[in-house]
């Protein structure tokens, strides 16, 4: 089985799957790669294309598995980097999950103003809503450890490369290169997840050997808020996958 590459949210560092255990899966190869100005890397002003030629050329520096593809699992602007990996360097990768991601940003100016607006605030006085926004309120309220470790990680996290990275989002849109792609796709949402209200089914409408499977519980930062499901998901997409990606009978998971 080729290794799967996991692509965290923003804000987010290089734990931010243990909790789906996946990185600790037997027979299974795991990295999660964390973006500039993220979990003690330089910040740098990059777009969230270089973001993933970037990721491409780690990719290559593999060593004898270097032309091997791999399996890429991204949530939120995970989902997004993965996306750009899948359109520009199509050889890296077998297939994906995409989760609580989009394939356009609606209004871009409004997100360049938030990114804006964070840095005038700073980060702990922005972490009360973005965990309101990334959450559902029952984990927020019983601290769960997908909570606990985002409060830890917006503590730590470097300011401007919070901002670069926003700023990066606001300029993403794969809508028109996204039907002419191939890779067998899942694509997940949390059931709670209220940010980008209807992404998911767009994305399905332009790949077209994607399959939705059913919301799971959780809210945008679904890996952090149910990552046993977020894990049963990924695990049944592999298997799906060395299964050959068969299409959805109707009536099914994905038909339609």
């Amino acid at each position: 089985m080729p290794e799967l590459v996991l692509l965290p949210g923003l804000a987010q560092d290089g734990r931010a799957f243990d909790l789906t255990g996946l990185p600790g899966t037997p027979g299974l190869r795991v990295r999660t790669w964390v973006y500039p100005g993220h979990g003690g890397r330089e910040v740098r002003r990059v777009s969230v294309e270089e973001m993933a030629d970037e990721l491409a050329d780690a990719l290559a520096g593999r060593g004898r598995d270097a032309d091997e593809p791999v399996d890429v699992a991204g949530v939120a602007l995970g989902g997004i980097v993965a996306q750009h990996l899948m359109v520009r360097h199509p050889e890296r990768v077998r297939s994906a999950v995409l989760a609580c991601t989009t394939p356009g940003v609606g209004d871009r100016d409004a997100l360049r103003r938030r990114a804006l607006d964070t840095g005038g605030a700073g980060m702990e006085a922005i972490t009360p809503s973005l965990l309101d926004r990334w959450f559902r309120g029952s984990s927020v309220a019983a601290d769960s450890p997908g909570v606990r470790y985002m409060r830890r990680t917006l503590a730590d996290a470097d300011l401007d490369g919070y901002v670069a990275t926003q700023l990066a989002m606001a300029d993403h849109g794969t809508e028109q290169a996204l039907p002419g792609l191939d890779q067998p796709v899942t694509l997940l949402t949390g059931a709670d997840d209220a940010v980008g209200p209807g992404s998911i089914e767009a994305l399905h409408r332009l790949l077209r050997r994607s399959r939705v499977v059913p919301p799971i519980p959780g809210s945008h930062m679904v890996h952090l808020d149910n990552p046993e499901g977020f894990r049963d998901v990924v695990l049944d997409h592999l298997d799906w996958v060395e299964n050959g990606a068969p299409s959805p009978v109707a009536g099914e998971v994905g038909a339609g």
